[in-house]
């Protein structure tokens, strides 16, 4: 019977249900015609609506759809009329049966828009469905743990069904406006849950797979709908220009200069790290891109939060790691003939006798750790450890040759950034 009926439907589009045009053989017409109506006909009378498949109610509502019937009245007898007309009259008839029953039986059909069930959810989770007026949304969800599922209205940004701290959870609601609704699970820890939506629709425009999103993470304010805190940072200049200075090689500054220089970084509060650029040359000629330090590092982080939202403290070093790939994709140009140390100090003192020139660098108490010897131009991070202020110290060992320093530094403070889901129907 299923091979037949499709068989039937296949014929009924294939016969070209545009009646009799450009047929020769009209009476042949009308049998084919009657023909495909008697076994229509038997089909929607006899047949179960509700249990056909999506695909087999959408055929036979378009086939009957198209199916039409019409006849040259100078070709027939008067019987013939009469029974052409009653043709018509049934075609006519079975398409209005077909679209109401059809129309009944598309309000059951059910599309799904998620559905799984034993999935680990660790944080709050968020599906979007595009849904119409007059539309049915119907949520299940169910944990051993509990939690709280929200419904939300994406568009008006307003929150439509809420239950905080439950192990099951079953909506079904109608939907009175046009818009993108959301449905948020928090779970109350890690655990695994089973959810179900679906919708049901009344236009078979909308018998399809759901209506692509596209979700866009973008920032907002923190009072914004929908907004989610996470770490991230500000960086903010130490300098309003870049500091130059000037390093005489060694045997030139036994008669005027001096082979080292010292520059005090003042640490703003709440900053946790001073990021630095250091560029040496052995021309005093500035570049375009000296300045640029700042606006670079907020250009990389700006690229970084769009990519997968700060990185700051997300994961065990991750701070570091958000810190190597802000240096790494604003390294300074290297000049190969130049080169100095720099040396980190963390106490007034020895910073002073460091610049009076009272002791050598190879005796005072600077850090190790974020010091550099014979380095070329370069940048780096040194972490505040609480001060206020940090020494940043350079030494030119070169006998002969002058070195020229740019030197740049940007304070790392730590703060909450909101960001949000954008939520658009592709197209």
């Amino acid at each position: 019977m299923r091979t037949h009926f499709i068989m039937l439907l296949v014929l009924a589009i294939l016969c070209g249900c545009s009646g009799g045009t450009g047929s020769n053989k009209p009476i042949d017409k009308y049998n084919e015609t009657l023909e495909r109506i008697q076994e229509l006909e038997k089909v929607v009378e006899t047949s179960d609506w509700n249990t056909f498949s999506v695909d087999k109610l959408k055929t036979l509502h378009d086939t009957v759809k198209e199916l039409y019937y019409d006849y040259n009245p100078m070709d027939f007898t008067s019987e013939q009329v009469n029974a052409c007309e009653a043709l018509k009259t049934r075609v006519k008839n079975l398409r209005e049966q077909v679209a109401c029953k059809s129309s009944a039986a598309l309000k059951e059909v059910e599309i799904t828009a998620f559905n799984f069930s034993d999935k680990l959810t660790e944080a709050t989770e968020t599906y979007p469905v595009y849904l119409q007026k007059g539309e049915t949304l119907k949520v299940l969800a169910s944990s051993q743990q509990s939690f709280t599922l929200k419904i939300s209205n994406a568009n008006s940004r307003s929150v439509l069904k809420s239950s905080i701290g439950k192990t099951s959870v079953e909506y079904s609601m109608e939907i009175n406006n046009t818009a993108i609704y959301l449905v948020e699970v928090i779970p109350s820890k890690a655990q695994y849950l089973d959810l179900s939506i679906k919708y049901k629709i009344d236009d078979w425009a909308r018998l399809t797979s759901p209506t692509p999103i596209e979700t866009e993470q973008v920032e907002c304010g923190k009072s914004d709908f929908g907004a989610k805190g996470v770490s991230g940072i500000l960086m903010q200049k130490c300098f309003d220009e870049p500091r130059k200075f000037t390093l005489r090689g060694q045997l030139k500054a036994a008669f005027s200069g001096s082979a080292k220089a010292l520059v005090a970084v003042q640490v703003p509060t709440g900053a946790t790290d001073i990021l630095y650029s250091m560029r040496i040359a052995t021309s005093e000629q500035d570049r375009s891109t000296d300045g640029e330090f700042h606006e670079n590092l907020a250009s990389s982080y700006k690229k970084i939060k769009f990519l997968g939202l700060p990185l700051y403290e997300k994961e065990k070093n991750g701070n570091i790691n958000l810190f190597s790939k802000l240096l790494d994709d604003n390294r300074p140009l290297r000049d190969e003939d130049a080169y100095c140390n720099m040396y980190v100090f963390r106490n007034q003192t020895q910073a002073k006798q460091f610049q009076d020139g009272t002791k050598a660098a190879s005796v005072l108490n600077y850090d190790v750790d974020y010091s550099t010897l014979g380095t070329q131009s370069c940048n780096g991070r040194i972490p505040v450890k609480g001060l206020k202020t940090i020494y940043l110290a350079f030494e030119n060992e070169r006998m002969r040759y002058t070195n020229y320093l740019w030197v740049e530094a940007v304070a790392v403070i730590p703060t909450t950034v909101y960001h949000k889901e954008k939520y658009t129907i592709q197209k």
